[in-house]
């Protein structure tokens, strides 16, 4: 039999493993949701003054693109980093506005045309070879849940000169997509680059970077001047909802 003294050593022993046991519970939990803190600095209260419904956190990186300007902001601690012009789907076939996050930057991507285009003779159906040729230029960055819409570059760089960008179908073409990879995965510009120059298609895993698709016909621009833009997609005048179309697998 148990004496007393020993079996109030054996509860002291186990209240300690339960306290011990919840104590590392609680931390996992902390750990597992980080509190999210709110930016303060000049773009969100630019945004706040025009009432756009996004909070900047305060540390980490984001990208936001904005349909009508068509521009893509990439944003870190709260700041602009830099802008890119785009281009995005056209009224016929609208880019998705939607909440993602980047998963992957595929190199030298390869490109096949979705149905609908080999349907309406714009493509042949075959696969495009990586290289500057192809239309999806020399990278393209894939979102989730492994959607058909890309941010990437283009063989068709001409475009970007043009005011009136609505020209894809659906996918969102970067200006400065070399920029863009750079940043997404703090790699040298330069290397990069060398990437994009080489041979060989393959995959990079990127980090789970947020993207909103959204649609403001009025944006502060890079001053923090409040700019108007079309209503390219009739949002205005139609609030009926939009079904963007994918721009064809890699």
């Amino acid at each position: 039999m148990f004496s007393v003294r020993k079996l109030l050593a054996l509860l002291l022993s186990l209240s300690m493993f339960i306290a011990a046991a919840s104590h590392a519970d609680v931390a996992e939990t902390t750990k597992a949701e980080p509190v999210f803190v709110r930016a303060d600095t000049r773009l969100q209260r630019s945004l706040d003054r025009i009432g756009i419904d996004i909070s900047l956190p305060a540390s980490g990186k984001l990208v936001l693109i904005n349909v009508p300007a068509f521009e893509l902001l990439a944003i870190e601690d709260g700041m602009e980093a830099f802008r890119s012009r785009i281009i995005v789907g056209k009224p016929a076939t609208p880019t998705p506005l939607i909440d993602t996050h980047v998963t992957t930057v595929r190199i030298r991507p390869t490109w096949r045309p979705t149905p609908s285009m080999i349907a309406s003779g714009e493509h042949q159906d075959r696969i495009w070879p990586p290289g500057p040729d192809n239309p999806l230029g020399l990278a393209a960055i894939r979102l989730a849940p492994s959607l058909l819409i890309y941010l990437h570059d283009t063989n068709h760089r001409e475009l970007f000169i043009e005011d009136y960008r609505a020209l894809s179908h659906g996918c969102i073409r970067v200006e400065r997509w070399d920029w863009l990879v750079s940043w997404v995965l703090d790699m040298a510009l330069a290397e990069v680059r060398r990437r994009a120059g080489g041979s060989t298609t393959y995959d990079i895993p990127a980090p789970e970077i947020p993207v909103l698709i959204r649609y403001y016909t009025r944006f502060p621009d890079t001053r923090g001047q409040i700019k108007s833009y079309p209503d390219i997609y009739r949002r205005q005048a139609d609030r009926g909802a939009l079904q963007g179309i994918d721009c064809a697998p890699l």
